[in-house]
């Protein structure tokens, strides 16, 4: 059945009658979700309040509801307690937590004091830290993705062995960093 624009094969869903254009869904291009989806469409069964029939309906569900960690499952945040300790933009740094008289203080990592961790900058009056699985980044980076970034001096990660010996992480991507630690 065709409809009024005349275009063959169309059964309503061309978009020029007031409705969306629909598209098969295997045609839609893939999100490599860099970050998490704003939205997702979920079905759910909503009963209705006159009849008491269950209705099946479409719903839109924002992807902070389902995911509150967003892809930061790996992320934790910590009293850093030293006013030093800072993350320029676009980059980490090796620290580790050093047990200090009725405290504890977030150090920058070197040659003596291995990293246990990337602090991957701060939050509120805490700091972001990871030390498994991949650290996405928010914006691109500048380190050379496929190079072995190790501990340096002072936490900053370096592509020079020598200096501590201990491997931080690999860039995977423009935003990624898959942890060697």
């Amino acid at each position: 059945m065709a409809c009024a624009c005349q275009k063959p094969g169309c059964l309503g869903n061309c978009g020029c009658h007031g409705k969306p254009a629909t598209q098969y869904i295997g045609e839609l291009p893939i999100d490599n979700l860099e970050s998490i989806a704003d939205y997702f469409i979920a079905e759910r069964d909503i009963e209705d309040p006159n009849t008491g029939n269950v209705i099946r309906s479409l719903v839109r569900i924002a992807g902070s509801k389902l995911f509150p960690n967003s892809n930061m499952d790996n992320v934790a945040a910590l009293e850093t307690n030293n006013l030093t300790i800072e993350v320029p933009k676009g980059q980490v740094r090796g620290v580790y937590i050093s047990n200090e008289v009725n405290t504890h203080v977030m150090r920058y990592a070197d040659a003596s004091h291995p990293a246990v961790m990337l602090a991957l900058g701060p939050w509120t009056d805490l700091m972001l830290v990871q030390n498994s699985g991949f650290v996405n980044m928010t914006e691109p980076h500048e380190y050379v993705v496929g190079a072995t970034y190790y501990l340096g001096e002072n936490g900053v990660p370096t592509t020079d062995s020598t200096v501590t010996g201990q491997k931080l992480f690999i860039p995977v991507s423009s935003t990624k960093l898959a942890i060697t630690l």
